[in-house]
C-alpha cells in the first residue's frame, strides 16, 4: 500500500484479535488527539510483542471480601521511545467479575485467546508504584521489585496487518490515532516527533 506522501507501507502479519476483555473498564478522562500528544504525557512509551498473559494480583477494594482480580500481560520490548524499562514489561488489566468462591468469570486462557502470543503492541504506560487498596494475593509471584505498569485509557495499541486496534478504547479510523501504515506508521511518527529512546 502507498500513502498520500508516497511512502510504502509494509503490512505486518494479520492477526485475529478480540480485545473485548481488555475493555471491561470504563473511564472518565479527557481524550488526547494523537499518540504524539499522549507520548508527551506518559513516562514510558515502548513497542514490543505480547509474551503471554498471567494471573495477576487480587486486590481488596475497601469492603472486606470485595475482591478485584487482575491479569498481567508480559510484553517483550523491542523499542523504547521514552523512559527506561526492563526487557519485559508487565501491564495490568482488570480480569472482570467473579463467580461464587471468588472464581473469575474470565480465565487467563480467555485473554490468551483474544490477544495471542506474538501480537505487536505499542504501550503508553506508567509504573503502578502505589496500590490504593491492599493486595490480598500475588498470583504472578514475580521477583521482588518487578515493576507493574498501567496504561492510559488510550495507551494500549495493537497491530494487525495495516490496522491499529485500540486495546482499551475504540479508535476512530478518521482520527490521528489511526494510520494508513498501521502500527509501523505510528512508530515512524513517534520517531519523527523526537521519541527515539532506542532498543
Amino acid at each position: 500500500m502507498r500513502t498520500e506522501s508516497g511512502s510504502e507501507c509494509s503490512p505486518a502479519p494479520s492477526r485475529k484479535l478480540n480485545v473485548k476483555l481488555l475493555r471491561q473498564t470504563t473511564f472518565d478522562y479527557d481524550p488526547l488527539n494523537s499518540p504524539e500528544e499522549l507520548a508527551a504525557k506518559m513516562p514510558l512509551v515502548v513497542a514490543g510483542t505480547v509474551k503471554d498473559f498471567l494471573p495477576g494480583p487480587v486486590v481488596e477494594e475497601g469492603i472486606p471480601g470485595d475482591r478485584t482480580h487482575h491479569v498481567l500481560m508480559p510484553v517483550r520490548v523491542t523499542e523504547r521511545f521514552k523512559g527506561r524499562s526492563a526487557a519485559v514489561v508487565y501491564v495490568k488489566f482488570f480480569q472482570g467479575g467473579i463467580w461464587k468462591k471468588q472464581t473469575p468469570v474470565h480465565s487467563v486462557a480467555d485473554f490468551r485467546r483474544g490477544v495471542p502470543k506474538g501480537t505487536r503492541v505499542l504501550l503508553f504506560v506508567s509504573q503502578n508504584t502505589r496500590e490504593e487498596w491492599p493486595t490480598i494475593k500475588d498470583r504472578a509471584a514475580l521477583p521482588a521489585g518487578t515493576p507493574i505498569y498501567t496504561t492510559h485509557p488510550q495507551g494500549a495499541l495493537l497491530g494487525s496487518g495495516l490496522k491499529v486496534i485500540g486495546g482499551m478504547e475504540e479508535i476512530n479510523p478518521a482520527s490521528r490515532w489511526a494510520d494508513p501504515c498501521g502500527l509501523d506508521g505510528i512508530v515512524t511518527r513517534l520517531r519523527a516527533a523526537g521519541y527515539r529512546g532506542g532498543p
